[in-house]
């Protein structure tokens, strides 16, 4: 297999770095749309946002798109928001016959579309896999370990992908439930901007427990109704995910929240951060995707309301906290 990756953000290249360190005899080819930061990380051998981790030699960095047409298995590290964009520039430069292996986390704005959807739209319908779990960039480029799942349309590209990553510290596990690993990659980053709120505003341990555990049961609600497999969010890329998300201090949606806890504008977080918290845009799309499915979003509508709508913190807490009893289970 050859193998390219598409985004040079902190995620695109430490899976870049992941690979490379097990196939040393290969280039892993890492493509990114600045032709300056291209420039720049090929020949520091360094991204700004990993500083202290060095390439190995064996990845090249480009911004020639056309090059992309070579490889068989890309791996996709674009924001979610951007994928569509990014896409369409790339249609005449991936090979029709290339797979597609996902490692974004969201849901569209406008078409409420996941990854997959989205490729499938722009790119035609192809062999597609979806890469997701607890996985910190910066924890995975320094070689710690980590354990993730690989959700593909077919068990030749689930393998090939365990191939390609599968090693002592990036251990790879399979599943089928490409909707289910989707999703919950999407939908844990707009919990964790719930328990960064509590953070920030100091609302304890207990709350932000609560805030978690009723936001898995968010994402199993919305999956059932979309046809995924229950049992992928007690998995690697819900539970495992939720949880490193929500706790770990390299969380930038955790980090988002608890800046907005603390009192900080929206505008003022989002202008000033380099890094894309993808919960801010996909927590207003899963609310419309579960209004459309007749599925209640408890937690996922009241981040919305904050985010979009300027509701005070304390408001949104109180109607959050005030709902009417109900069946745990449901």
């Amino acid at each position: 297999m050859k193998i390219a990756l598409v985004g040079t953000g902190t995620w695109g290249t430490a899976t870049a770095i992941a690979i490379a360190r097990k196939h040393t005899d290969q280039q892993i080819f890492l493509y990114g749309r600045n032709a300056e930061k291209c420039t720049t990380i090929q020949s520091s051998r360094q991204h700004e946002l990993l500083s202290d981790i060095t390439l190995p030699e064996n990845i090249q960095v480009s911004n020639d798109a056309a090059a992309l047409q070579d490889y068989d298995l890309i791996f996709w590290a674009v924001p979610t928001q951007h994928s569509a964009q990014m896409a369409t520039s790339l249609r005449d430069h991936i090979n029709s016959r290339a797979a597609i292996v996902s490692l974004s986390k969201g849901l569209e704005q406008e078409s409420h579309a996941r990854i997959s959807e989205i490729i499938e739209r722009e790119l035609g319908t192809r062999p597609f896999a979806v890469l997701s779990g607890p996985s910190h960039a910066e924890e995975v480029a320094k070689g710690l370990p980590a354990g993730l799942v690989c959700a593909a349309s077919n068990d030749t590209l689930a393998q090939n992908v365990v191939e390609a990553c599968h090693q002592t510290n990036f251990r790879i596990y399979t599943s089928n439930d490409v909707i289910g690993v989707e999703l919950g990659g999407a939908l844990k980053n707009v919990v964790a901007i719930a328990a960064g709120i509590g953070d920030g505003m100091q609302l304890g341990d207990n709350i932000k427990a609560t805030l978690v555990t009723r936001g898995l049961a968010e994402m199993r609600r919305l999956g059932r109704a979309l046809g995924a497999q229950e049992a992928s969010f007690a998995g690697l890329a819900g539970m495992g995910d939720l949880l490193t998300t929500c706790y770990s201090p390299y969380g930038r949606n955790r980090s988002l929240g608890e800046q907005i806890g603390k009192g900080v504008s929206v505008e003022d977080i989002l202008a000033g951060s380099n890094m894309v918290a993808e919960g801010a845009w996909t927590c207003r799309a899963a609310v419309q995707l579960a209004a459309a499915h007749q599925v209640e979003l408890p937690v996922a509508e009241q981040v919305t309301a904050v985010l979009w709508d300027k509701k005070p913190l304390q408001e949104a807490i109180e109607d959050l906290l005030s709902r009417s009893s109900k069946d745990e289970n449901l």
